[in-house]
């Protein structure tokens, strides 16, 4: 008899374990966020590229790097619904950026990293939105308009640097410099 009781016992326990465990998972259905985007603050404060630069540096003949552009500056007309599907869009635009072939002007390490600092921001910004961060996903949209400036910028400055002549800071200067006698990071 005594054996039923704990066999009738331990049937009820399971049971009611089961039950409890289902009415938890049920309510965690329910308390799901929907997804909330603010505008970014640097989205406002794009900097631009002037015609007569992109002309300069044939930017029009770099084809990936326009519909980069475009696309970054079409991230300010954000639909809440459709953030994951742009986000993964500009996700392959950037990796196809990176993968082509870059213009003389910019083939240069601090052009490429700029550009993977940017592809890291959206990466940053696919993870809030699939978890529905709300408040990190508008922190990371920010840093990503931040980090498109400045990528801009530096390619600005690049260009500017790339029209100063050599002969002006003594590059093309004979160096008559004698290594063994004198070395150069010596003290004598």
């Amino acid at each position: 008899m005594l054996r039923y009781f704990f066999l009738g016992l331990m049937i009820i326990c399971l049971f009611s374990c089961k039950e409890k465990t289902s009415a938890i998972q049920q309510t965690n259905y329910i308390t799901k966020k929907k997804l909330t985007i603010d505008a970014p603050n640097y989205a406002t404060q794009l900097t631009k590229l002037t015609p007569n630069f992109v002309k300069e540096n044939n930017i029009n003949q770099w084809i990936q790097f326009k519909k980069f552009k475009d696309s970054m500056e079409d991230i300010k007309e954000l639909n809440p619904a459709g953030i994951m599907t742009f986000i993964s869009e500009l996700y392959k635009t950037t990796s196809s950026l990176l993968k082509s072939s870059f213009p003389e002007e910019f083939n240069k390490p601090a052009i490429y990293s700029r550009i993977k600092v940017v592809q890291t921001q959206i990466i940053k910004c696919h993870y809030y939105a699939t978890n529905k961060q709300n408040e990190k996903l508008n922190q990371s949209l920010d840093k990503l308009y931040l980090e498109y400036n400045i990528l801009l910028n530096r390619m600005i400055s690049m260009a500017d640097e790339n029209k100063i002549p050599l002969d002006s800071i003594g590059v093309g200067k004979t160096n008559f410099q004698d290594s063994k006698r004198n070395p150069a990071f010596s003290r004598k």
